[in-house]
Order: structure tokens, then C-alpha cells, then sequence
């Protein structure tokens, strides 16, 4: 049941699209009218009905204890969808919020931050410009002053991740538990070091030792010093302060660090929305090979390897998209919209042929419908996305395929070079249909004069693509470049760094022994075999060209070969290697590759371990046994 009014006209007055439950059985969509007034949050009034979504902005929402969609909002404000239509838009909304889940905390931090500074006086001006916002603990580098402690030797070491301790020595030339306070130190000083605080100035000493000599309680050591161990969450190094193990800790700051130093202060949530699930992550942690792709496009330093693999750091994580956009086998993953998700989305969603499908954050899309909103756009579909940035060629794929006519990224800082993803889609679709440019990126306040532009280049698929079946991205991306180049009906070949995770794995058949160590890192199963036949096969949609199999390769028989070539073969399996079996001289059991046997054999013979005369390795294990006990008993008897 769809209850849509006829849509206000009235400039003072926000019109939400709300899905409910009103006891009759069935959801329904319906219009909530409401005066806006720029310090009045609106509220929905749920007393009269249960209430799952709705459409708007966060900003308009205030604690809102229900999705709100501005996709639902911009396409029934600003789209030409019937009243069915928005509720299958709604719906589909609902089902996104309702999968988008991820655990939550909120990080406690300390404001404290050890501060090492050249000079005093530097260390004095820091504090009288930040005392009241950080707990400061200074410290002189060099130097000495009365008010500040001077670190000698000082070494850093990293306790754990949010913590650093700084080790160092601190001289201490007046043993105060020996001092009486005599004065006999101070004026025999010709340098007038010692002061009425029983600091010693070793900056202006000149280690006459007329102190020590005077002295009736042995309290002075010139060379006296102790040790002193501090933790820290933060460390601030001044200008003039250089450190030798400094750079790769990001616990250590410079001045012109402030602004990240002070946004880690206080308190925040985390959400951890970017997960890496390592079972199909072609990185080794083991061996430290593979596909590293996210670790170096990572800008946060987010990402690390270790020998579980990619793990991620949530604190330093800012929700960029990066890693998530160009991981080739869909192993970095955002919570809040997977790869999933984003398939299941579309099943019920109107989106006719040709339509321009415009993605944006909502504060993007926000300030489009406060421009737009009395305005409609025939053929377009809005759909906010929580982080644009990590959508990939694969889901710019499946939206051509599903019949857009062009995709528009909104982007306010447009470079001039597009990001990989739509480099990649843009070179299929010239190359295969000779359709230019289907993915685009324009600027928020440019949107309009395009959409209302008639479109350009029609999708050239003859049908379209209806499969919404999900494994993992590599193997979806598969079947819509298969379904791409069958509509085509041409071979076409990418090549170059813009497909380097593209490609197929090639194999010198001389050196392959069947040993098979190549598949135990091949999480796509790009790589396989069968076992009975002694036969290594390959599936080269599925390679990702990570490496790891040349690398591990005992007999250095596999290389890559990169490149994206769509023809009939693309994802079929090919045979890459087969062996011939070794067959037991007794039993005619095969146990082995002949290849394998005459490489042991050789090894052996370069050792003087075997003779040809007791030829135990050409039968299988059992018949071995057998064979190795019948020698013995016949050596036995003979002695």
C-alpha cells in the first residue's frame, strides 16, 4: 500500500518520505510535512505509527533513533518516480542500514605530551602557549636550567601502541639526601654556579672542584647522574631537536604536527568500518609476498603486514577508500556498504535504461538538493554513499551492465588524473564498444547542466546483465567482464600499469615437478590441480599477479605475464602443466611424478647417499618397506 499527497509547494515546509507500519500488514510509504526553522531540529512524530526509515539528512535529524536516507530523499524530491517505485527505493534502503553493521567504541585518550626542546627559552614560550590545553612534560636537550630537567643519552622505545617510554640519564652534581645547606659551596664558585636552589649550572662550571673541596659531607659529584624512564602517549619535538628513530613513530610530533597532535587529545569514537579478511587477501605474511596494493596507496599509514597478514589500525584509519577501492580480490572491505550489499541493493531498485546514476556524500548530495529541490531530473538515480572513494571497477561494471547510461561521481577536488577504478572501467568500455567516458566525476555546482543535458553515448548492451549472485570481487568482476565481452563479441587486450592486477601465470613444464607448493597461497584459486592426473591448471581471470607463486616456487618454473585480455578463453581453465606419473616397480601403484624421482635421485647421487644397485626410491612406500626389509634379512643370513 503506497500513500504519497500530492507534493507541497510551500517554500517554508520539509517533506520527509517515511516508511512505516501502520497495522495494516504491509509497510507504507507516506509523506511527513513538517515547518523547517534553521535552530529547530525536525522531529518525526512516531506516535501514530511505527517507523523504519527516512528520507533526509543527517544534519535536519537530530539523534534520529532511525535511518535516514538521503537517497530516498533526493530521489523523491528531485527524481520522477512513481509512488511504487520510491517505496522499492525505500525498501531497499532499509535492507542497506539494517546490513551495514561494525563494532563501535569510544578511545579515551591522555592530554599528556613529553615536550623536547633545543633552549629554555623555547621550552618556556611552548608553555605559556599550550600549559592550558596539553599536560606538559618538558624536557631540555641541551643545556642546562634551573627549571627544566635535561635528558642525557636519551633513547625511545615503543611499549605498545599508544605508549612510548623515554629512557635517559639526568646528572645530578648535589646529592641533596648529604646536603646540610651549609653554604660553603657557593662562595668559594669562581664562577658563581651554585646557586641559593643548590643548582649547579655545569653549563658555566669549569670543574676547578673547589665545591668538592670544600665540602665537609662529600654532597657534590661533578659526573654524578641517574637514570629516568618516562611513558608518554605523545612526544613533541621543538624546532632544533632532531632525533636518530624518530620518523616512523607516529607518537612523535613536530610543531607542525599540532593540529594531528591535537585532534588525538580528545576523547572520540571509533568505528571500525574497514576490514581485511585475510582468506582471500593474496598478501603472505608468512613469507612477506604478494599483493601489497593497499599498503602502499594507504595516505594514513593505516595499514600494516605482519605475519598474519594485513591488518588494519583503526585509530589511524580516516575512512578514505583507498585500500578498499583497489584491492583486486575484495578482501578490504567497508562495513558500511560492502561488496555484497551493494549487489543485493540494486535487485529491486528502477533504474531504467540509460539513466545517470549520480553518487555522492550526503553532504554532497545535501547541498545539491538545497539548490535543486524544486527542480526534477528525468532519468537519474541518486544514491549516497557513505565513502564514494572506495567504490571499485567492479561496481562501476555491474552499473553499466544493469543498463546507467553514465555514472557521475560527485567530487570537489577533481585532479587531472581520474582515480584507477574508473581509468580501468572508461578503457573497457572505449576499447570493447567505443563508448567514451560512461564514468565521469564533476563538481557539486556543475550537476545540474549536465543532467540536464541530453545524454550522451547510449548504453551499447544489447541486454542486460541479471545475475545478482555474490561470491567475492574477483569472481564477480569475472563474470561481468565475460558478460561484456560476449555483448561485444571481440577479443580486446589492456595492458600497462592501469591492469596490472590483471594477468596469467606461464610455465616452464621442464622444471615443474608437480610439487604443488604454488597452491598453498593461491587464496582466488587461480592456481589448482588435479591430483590423479599430476595435472597443475590455471584460471588467469582469477590471477591477481600478487606473486607469490613465481616467488615460492622451489624450482623457479612459474613467471607472470600482465595484461587484461578478453576473448573466449578468458575465464576458462587451462591446463598449465602436466607430469608424467611415476608407477611402483612392484605393486605398478603411482606414488609420484617422474620428474620429482629423478630430481631426488640426482640430489642423492651429488651426495654419494644412493646406488643404482639398490634402487629403493622407484617403489611406492609401502613396497619400499617391503623391499628395504627383505635386504636386511638377507644381509642377515649371509652373515
Amino acid at each position: 500500500m503506497i500513500t504519497l499527497k500530492e507534493q507541497t509547494t510551500t517554500h517554508n515546509v520539509f517533506t520527509s518520505f517515511v516508511l512505516s507500519y501502520d497495522g495494516s500488514g504491509t509497510p507504507v510509504l507516506i509523506e511527513h510535512i513538517q515547518p523547517l526553522h534553521p535552530v529547530e531540529p525536525f522531529v518525526l512524530d512516531t506516535h501514530k505509527s511505527h517507523i523504519f526509515l527516512a528520507g533526509g539528512f543527517s544534519s535536519l535529524f537530530a539523534d534520529s533513533p532511525i535511518p535516514v536516507s538521503a537517497t530516498l530523499q533526493l530521489n523523491g524530491d528531485l527524481g520522477n518516480y512513481s509512488g511504487d517505485q520510491l517505496s522499492q527505493i525505500a525498501r531497499a534502503e532499509l535492507d542497506r542500514c539494517t546490513e551495514s553493521r561494525f563494532r563501535s567504541f569510544t578511545k579515551t585518550v591522555n592530554p599528556r605530551v613529553v615536550v623536547l626542546g633545543a633552549s629554555a627559552q623555547a621550552l618556556t614560550q611552548f608553555l605559556e602557549t599550550y600549559g592550558g590545553v596539553l599536560e606538559i612534560e618538558p624536557l631540555l636537550t641541551r643545556g642546562t636550567h634551573q627549571e627544566y630537567t635535561t635528558a642525557n643519552d636519551l633513547n625511545i622505545n615503543s611499549t605498545s601502541k599508544q605508549t612510548l617510554q623515554l629512557d635517559f640519564l639526568v646528572q645530578m652534581p648535589v646529592d641533596q639526601s648529604r646536603c646540610t645547606y651549609c653554604g660553603q659551596c657557593g662562595p668559594v664558585c669562581p664562577e658563581q654556579c651554585i646557586d641559593a636552589h643548590l643548582f649547579l649550572d655545569l653549563d658555566r662550571c669549569t670543574f676547578c672542584k673547589e665545591c668538592i673541596q670544600v665540602c665537609p659531607h662529600h654532597a657534590i659529584d661533578l659526573h654524578g647522574a641517574e637514570k629516568h624512564s618516562l611513558e608518554t602517549p605523545a612526544l613533541l619535538l621543538l624546532k632544533g631537536v632532531e632525533l636518530e628513530q624518530e620518523e616512523s613513530n607516529s607518537l612523535i610530533y613536530h610543531e607542525k604536527d599540532l593540529p594531528r597532535l591535537f585532534s588525538s587529545i580528545f576523547d572520540s569514537q571509533i568505528d571500525e568500518t574497514i576490514t581485511c579478511t585475510n582468506t582471500i587477501c593474496q598478501y603472505s605474511g608468512e613469507f612477506d609476498r604478494g599483493c601489497k596494493l593497499c599498503y602502499r596507496v594507504c595516505p594514513h599509514a593505516a595499514i600494516t603486514k605482519g605475519r598474519s597478514g594485513i591488518q588494519i589500525d583503526q585509530e589511524r584509519c580516516q575512512e578514505c577508500g583507498a585500500c578498499v577501492a583497489i584491492c583486486p580480490t575484495g578482501a578490504l572491505q567497508s562495513l558500511r556498504f560492502t561488496d555484497r550489499s551493494f549487489i543485493n541493493y540494486w535487485k529491486n531498485i528502477p533504474l531504467d535504461r540509460n539513466s545517470s546514476v549520480v553518487i555522492g556524500s550526503e553532504e554532497q548530495l545535501h547541498t545539491f538538493w538545497w539548490l535543486n529541490k524544486n527542480r526534477r531530473f528525468e532519468r537519474t538515480f541518486f544514491l549516497e554513499h557513505p565513502t564514494p572513494e572506495a567504490l571499485s571497477s567492479m561496481h562501476l561494471l555491474f552499473l553499466l551492465s544493469l543498463g546507467a547510461g553514465q555514472i557521475i561521481f560527485l567530487n570537489e577536488h577533481i585532479s587531472d588524473q581520474d582515480p584507477r577504478h574508473l581509468a580501468q572501467v572508461n578503457a573497457i568500455c572505449a576499447g570493447l564498444f567505443s563508448w567514451p567516458d560512461p564514468v565521469k566525476q564533476i563538481e557539486t555546482k556543475r550537476l545540474a547542466t549536465l543532467l540536464e543535458q541530453e545524454h550522451g553515448e547510449k548504453n551499447p548492451l544489447s541486454s542486460f546483465y541479471k545475475d545478482f549472485s555474490f561470491t567475492n570481487r574477483r569472481e564477480k568482476v569475472t563474470a561481468l567482464l565475460v558478460f561484456f565481452q560476449n555483448q561485444a563479441g571481440t577479443a580486446q587486450k589492456f595492458s600497462g600499469e592501469l591492469f596490472s592486477e590483471f594477468g596469467r601465470v606461464n610455465c616452464d613444464v621442464q622444471r615443474c615437478t608437480q610439487c604443488l607448493a604454488c597452491l598453498n597461497q593461491c587464496h582466488m584459486q587461480a592456481l589448482s590441480a588435479d591430483v590423479e592426473q599430476f595435472t597443475l591448471m590455471h584460471t588467469p581471470a582469477l590471477c591477481v599477479q600478487c606473486g607469490t607463486c613465481a616467488a615460492l616456487c622451489p624450482e623457479e618454473a612459474l613467471s607472470l605475464q600482465q595484461g587484461l585480455v578478453l576473448d573466449t578463453e578468458f575465464s576458462k581453465i587451462e591446463k598449465l602443466a602436466q607430469a608424467e606419473p611415476a608407477h611402483c616397480l612392484q605393486c605398478g601403484k603411482i606414488f609420484g611424478t617422474r620428474q620429482s624421482l629423478a630430481k631426488v635421485m640426482d640430489m642423492l647421487v651429488e651426495k654419494n647417499m644412493w646406488s643404482s644397485n639398490d634402487d629403493l626410491l622407484s617403489y611406492c612406500e609401502t613396497c619400499r618397506v617391503i623391499k628395504l626389509h627383505e635386504s636386511q634379512t638377507e644381509d642377515f643370513l649371509k652373515s
